[in-house]
């Protein structure tokens, strides 16, 4: 009878073994319109979603049940033809214990802590997503009926540097508590971008080599490096493209000679980018008798276009391209996501400053050169 006992209690211990590896993941979806559509989990796997399990909504609701012998992502999906506009796939940690989707007027996963956790993460992220987009929205409104004081602009440009070093800092913090977890690995592959070097070293020192050993992480690792090699008070890495009489052109025939010169990374189809033009031809015009000079580097891809802006924004610099859009390597090189990005280097080649805007290149410049 002892023994009976004690085989029963393994046979319960090996059941529950079991079943806690058992998922299942309960859905509702509120639009109509779905009813009788497919929904499927789906794997990233090279940048393409790869269905790894259909179900079909029924009733305005779905199941999927299986096994996660351990954490992962996978994103649930509707079909995305019934309303393109309209989101529909949430990423989603597969982990045992039941696991509740619904899509209605915003999306949320709940049940297992981690889903739980990054359930709340997302709507404090997309109430700041929504704030910036209306401070926005309202500095557009404002400009273009001509209402723009610089009180209002200085205080609407202060209300969106807030909200968006508010998003940056929940981001990273969220990060760096699931950063040992496959969603927080996640997170930071897919938004490092968005985070100061400072911040992308201190996240990256958290992780083991076997994470820093992928291809996308050692992407991130290598930028950091060039970035430093760029920083400010090192000198100016050289590149070397064609100028738009199709003759090579390098950075050094005008860097580390002498004068300020102002690197200015753009391209034609760059809204930011035209707005900004303006400023900098002020600047070229007021001090390129000073000691001046400023080299414009293209991301654009046609050369029509390319040769196009430089004449209607009286870009009367040299200018220089490879009519690489954002493959050029001088992306890499110099480490920006954006543009317009501007480096400044002294006489000698040195990097002094960089994305200097408006007045503050012109405060800059007056600095170095005198009115």
């Amino acid at each position: 009878m002892k023994k009976f006992s004690l085989l029963l209690i393994a046979a319960i211990a090996m059941f529950s073994c079991q079943t806690n590896k058992t998922y299942k993941i309960s859905g509702t979806v509120a639009d109509p319109a779905y009813e009788g559509k497919n929904v499927y989990i789906q794997e990233m796997a090279a940048n393409e979603m790869i269905p790894v399990d259909t179900a079909v909504v029924t009733n305005g609701a779905f199941t999927f049940e299986g096994q996660a012998d351990s954490t992962v992502l996978r994103f649930i999906a509707l079909d995305e033809t019934v309303n393109p506009q309209k989101p529909s796939r949430v990423l989603t940690v597969l982990e045992p214990g039941n696991i509740d989707v619904r899509f209605d007027s915003t999306i949320t996963v709940a049940g297992s802590k981690l889903n739980d956790d990054y359930n709340t993460f997302r709507k404090e992220e997309e109430k700041l997503s929504k704030d910036l987009r209306a401070v926005s929205q309202k500095y557009r409104e404002l400009a273009s009926a001509g209402l723009m004081t610089d009180s209002i602009d200085a205080e609407l440009n202060a209300e969106f540097d807030e909200k968006s070093a508010d998003l940056t800092t929940k981001t990273a913090d969220f990060i760096k508590t699931n950063i040992q977890n496959p969603l927080g690995q996640f997170l930071f592959m897919t938004s490092a971008e968005m985070f100061k070097p400072e911040t992308q070293k201190e996240i990256l020192a958290l992780t083991d080599d076997t994470y820093k050993s992928r291809e996308n992480i050692q992407r991130i690792v290598k930028r950091l490096e060039n970035a430093e090699n760029v920083a400010i008070g090192k000198k100016f890495k050289d590149f070397t493209m064609k100028d738009p009489n199709g003759n090579d052109v390098s950075l050094s025939d005008y860097a580390g000679k002498g004068k300020v010169v102002l690197v200015d990374f753009w391209a034609a189809w760059c809204g930011p980018c035209v707005a900004e033009m303006p400023n900098v031809v002020a600047a070229y015009n007021n001090y390129k008798d000073k000691g001046f000079e400023v080299v414009g580097v293209s991301l654009d891809r046609e050369k029509e276009q390319w040769l196009k802006g430089i004449k209607d924004m009286n870009m009367a610099w040299p200018q220089m391209s490879d009519l690489k859009f954002w493959e050029t390597p001088v992306v890499e090189l110099y480490a920006f996501r954006g543009i317009p990005h501007t480096v400044l280097l002294d006489g000698e080649g040195t990097i002094i400053a960089k994305d200097l805007r408006g007045a503050e290149l012109h405060n800059k410049l007056n600095e170095l050169l005198g009115n």
